[in-house]
């Protein structure tokens, strides 16, 4: 095995992520986007920042569909056996043969491989869906003219932009440790 399966959590992590984290984070997406929707004289650039939002919808969606199909090829060795030793035994007749092995182990391989292709690609949605967030929440915080709370709002659309900027540092880290491992 080689790159983020070597993470013995990588699977589990995943699974966190795409199908607790993700829906929530979409669901605060769509509310803030129906709150700009629906107030947009309250907001700086109400325009950009709902399209904003709901290309980040988009992408967190993305990444739970993505990871939903990559799911679908993760499943212990045991399992592809115990499926096919039935059906192995009533054409062969050899129970334990271990020509079975060698026809098994090329299909879970293949299935190892598209699990790992397209949970990457659920990673890389999820990972541009929460950096999408960090900016539509910054642009939704800009205050508009003439607003009452304008060094607040400018204030916190500051921070959330700043800790924006170091989660896209901490995902280019983790990019970068994983294509270094070989």
């Amino acid at each position: 095995m080689t790159g983020d399966d070597e993470r013995l959590g990588y699977d589990t992590a995943i699974k966190e992520a795409h199908f607790i984290a993700a829906p929530l984070l979409t669901a605060a997406a769509l509310s803030l986007a129906g709150v700009v929707a629906g107030a947009d004289d309250h907001f700086l650039w109400p325009g950009p920042t709902l399209l904003l939002l709901v290309i980040t919808a988009m992408t967190l969606l993305g990444s739970i569909q993505l990871s939903y199909y990559a799911r679908q090829f993760l499943f212990p060795y045991q399992e592809l056996e115990q499926l096919w030793v039935d059906e192995w035994d009533l054409w062969h007749g050899r129970k334990g043969d271990p020509a079975l092995r060698k026809e098994l182990l090329p299909i879970y391989m293949s299935a190892r491989h598209r699990y790992r292709r397209f949970a990457r690609y659920a990673v890389h949605s999820y990972n541009a869906g929460t950096l999408l967030l960090g900016l539509g929440i910054a642009a939704s915080l800009a205050p508009s003219p003439g607003g009452k709370q304008a060094a607040w709002r400018w204030t916190a659309a500051g921070l959330v932009a700043f800790c924006t900027l170091v989660e896209a540092l901490w995902v280019r880290h983790m990019y970068k440790e994983s294509s270094e491992r070989p």
